[in-house]
């Protein structure tokens, strides 16, 4: 079981208002056993993918992967 240490980072404990199906389906998804973890790994996996986004925004603009 993923614990605390396990994460380098810091960790906040919040109180959240959130839908248990959605959670459980996030819990599938991700393959945990805490709630906690599963909303961790959400979270991590949406700011890499909103990262990921932002840098091939230049790319889509420009139309192509070379350098100018």
């Amino acid at each position: 079981m993923p614990t605390l240490a396990m994460h380098p980072h810091r960790v906040a404990k919040k109180t959240l208002h959130l839908d248990p199906d959605k959670l459980a389906q996030i819990q599938k998804l991700f393959q945990t056993t805490s709630e906690s973890e599963a909303v961790r790994q959400a979270i991590d996996e949406t700011l890499a993918y909103n990262e990921a986004l932002q840098a091939a925004r230049p790319i889509q603009r420009r139309g192509t992967f070379a350098r100018d």
